[in-house]
């Protein structure tokens, strides 16, 4: 196992510097701040023997000699009689950063892991294989620059179970994966090792939000502990129906609603089958309730999210009955779209949709880039207005409502089993 050694990083320099009265000190900061010798936990400026009228300022390292300093700073040192000396200064793995330290420690042509995904005090890394030899050495590097982070972990396989949590090693820091965040304006308290939460998707969240208002009643049906749904009813004032499988998204969400001080009257949990949420809010059996007259619904889950559009299909597009509320409700789907060279996403993403629900979607849908997730991998958003009871005769497609087998229209949500191969970097 390879370990860091700090010792490494000792050592003495030779750097040049000048003297400087004190109420000079101020002009040169604003004049020639690029001149200044950095280093992390480093003063440039430092007091100067007993001299209290003066201060030392150490010059960058790239200039070995005084004929290397620049032409403006040459001025102002001549101008105002500042004399020049050299000093030796000692360093230590204390006053490199990040990129320095592992620029020395790991192979030349290796790269160095900047896009870790920052969870509250947690780093989650996702390595390459030839970055996993080092593994515990850019983890201790990961805690040592980063003050607020106490652990540090990489992901070990892939995303495999139906609840979309993953397996993790340990490189740094606390065994201690309780963590909180704060996003748009919510705090979000969860073990990361229980539920699925990518902070990456910050602005996205926010930005599907503030697209609702005060009037919309929004069905969330893979709400995990609540990223769209806390922010829609503290900040929008929407009533949202919230639904996930994993028990745990749903213990935390709970937790959470209650530490952001929202009412269980504007926000509805649930823990079913998706499908099974959808039609217990608008297929009511009971004469004496009503179906809930849902506005927008939330399909957060690319992976597979885009199978469980059938079930809209079997409410508003059934040629036996009518559609349980007037107005169907703006769908927003997250899925993943294949990156072939020379296609277009949009019309990948709208056909993938047509070929589930089996009839065109409104011409001004909407379909938004949210991320790449690989190269031949990208996060869509495809928001649309569900259609109703097309007759045959004005689908342009073959598939027709009167062509879909009572087999497709399942209730078992263990197709969110199947996940692909890809799913190292899935995206909430």
């Amino acid at each position: 196992m390879l370990t860091l050694n700090k010792e490494i990083f000792k050592h003495s320099q030779q750097l040049l510097g000048i003297l400087v009265s004190n109420k000079l000190i101020s002009t040169f900061s604003n004049q020639f701040k690029g001149c200044l010798f950095i280093r992390e936990k480093f003063k440039a400026i430092q007091l100067y023997d007993s001299d209290t009228s003066k201060k030392l300022i150490l010059l960058n390292d790239k200039f070995k000699n005084e004929q290397e300093i620049p032409d403006n700073l040459k001025e102002f040192i001549k101008n105002n009689k500042i004399e020049i000396i050299e000093k030796q200064v000692e360093l230590n793995y204390d006053n490199y950063s990040y990129e320095q330290v592992l620029k020395k420690v790991l192979p030349e042509n290796m790269t160095i892991p900047f896009s870790y995904e920052k969870i509250g005090h947690i780093a989650h890394l996702n390595l390459r294989d030839e970055q996993l030899p080092y593994k515990f050495i850019i983890g201790q590097v990961i805690l040592d620059k980063n003050f607020q982070i106490r652990t540090v972990i990489n992901k070990v396989g892939k995303i495999d179970t139906v609840f979309r949590t993953f397996k993790n090693e340990l490189l740094a820091g606390e065994n201690n994966l309780l963590t909180e965040i704060k996003e748009n304006e919510c705090i979000f308290k969860f073990n990361f090792e229980e539920v699925y939460w990518n902070s990456r998707l910050q602005i996205e969240h926010w930005n599907l939000i503030d697209s609702f208002t005060k009037d919309d009643i929004v069905c969330d049906m893979f709400a995990g502990v609540g990223p769209f749904a806390l922010p829609a009813v503290k900040l929008k004032k929407c009533k949202v129906y919230a639904n996930d499988l994993n028990p745990n998204s749903i213990k935390y969400m709970r937790e959470n609603a209650k530490l952001n001080k929202i009412s269980s009257d504007k926000l509805i949990i649930s823990n079913l089958d998706a499908r099974e949420f959808v039609r217990s809010l608008l297929l009511v059996s009971d004469k004496d309730s009503q179906p809930v007259p849902i506005t927008q619904v939330i399909m957060n889950l690319p992976s597979t999210s885009i199978e469980f559009l059938d079930v809209f299909r079997e409410i508003f597009l059934n040629a036996d009955r009518a559609p349980p509320i007037s107005k169907p409700p703006t769908i927003h789907c997250y899925t993943f779209t294949k990156g072939r060279e020379n296609s277009d996403l949009v019309s990948d993403t709208r056909k993938n949709v047509e070929d589930i629900i089996g009839c065109r979607i409104p011409d001004d849908f909407k379909c938004t880039e949210v991320r790449d997730v690989s190269a031949h991998k990208i996060m869509m958003r495809i928001s649309f207005v569900m259609p109703t009871n097309i007759k045959s005769s004005d689908n342009p497609l073959k598939r027709t409502v009167d062509q879909v087998s009572e087999s497709e229209v399942s209730t078992d949500e263990s197709k969110r089993l199947k996940l692909d191969n890809n799913n190292n970097n899935d995206s909430k």
